[in-house]
């Protein structure tokens, strides 16, 4: 019995592999950062790219799990933090992140080597680098910053009220992405959005999440 079973899950890993793609791909990511209880959102911009795996489990449906870097960016003039110390302030935020979505996919065939598919799936993420710079130079509180100063957000940042700490982010996110494409031929065009389920914040009370909108495309081969 054991030894049907352990067949039987080769020829199933076997005939996956028959039937899989790799999906190189690459897009354009807009991602709004919003508070709990607090008026407007954060947005931030960017780009990703890596590629997926599509294995065809049946005629139309596939499950397809991938590797993508995402890299995004936000400036921010710091007017509160200016009205605290007298100074004005430009703030660029930097995160690179690792994602591995792993989505199924349905796709229903138009003829004349188009087709038009649907997908969703978790999303995991690890979060590499996530940097505050500082544009402009300050003397307050005994915080001596220079232009060009710059640090991580998930070691260490300039709290006490003088400086402000744009997050302290978590590392690892887990997101619910979904979205809808059209394929011609080998290239495929796809528009998603992907909603974080954990909270974006690690040390404060603030409940953060994050939403993001991606328009992308791919090579099928």
């Amino acid at each position: 019995m054991k030894k049907s079973i352990v067949v039987a899950a080769i020829l199933l890993l076997l005939g996956l592999q028959a039937n899989a793609q790799i999906i190189p791909g690459a897009g354009y990511i807009y991602s709004s950062e919003k508070t709990k209880g607090v008026d407007g959102s954060t947005p931030y911009h960017g780009f990703f790219i890596g590629a997926s795996y599509n294995f065809h489990i049946v005629a139309g449906l596939g499950v397809a799990p991938g590797l993508y870097a995402s890299f995004l960016t936000h400036k921010e003039n710091d007017a509160k933090g200016s009205s605290k110390i007298g100074y004005n302030l430009n703030y660029y935020l930097r995160e690179f992140a690792l994602n591995v979505p792993i989505n199924l996919n349905y796709v229903i065939e138009l003829g004349h080597d188009k087709a038009i598919f649907a997908y969703a799936g978790p999303v995991f993420q690890l979060g590499i680098t996530n940097t505050t710079s500082l544009n402009g130079s300050a003397n307050s509180g005994g915080i001596n910053l220079s232009d060009g100063t710059s640090w991580d957000n998930y070691s260490k940042g300039y709290a006490g009220g003088y400086w402000p700490v744009t997050s302290y982010p978590n590392r690892f996110n887990i997101y619910l992405g979904g979205g809808l494409g059209f394929q011609m031929g080998d290239i495929l065009v796809h528009v998603g959005y992907d909603r974080s389920l954990m909270n974006i914040d690690r040390e404060t009370n603030d409940v953060i999440s994050r939403g993001q909108l991606k328009i992308g495309f791919g090579l099928e081969f």
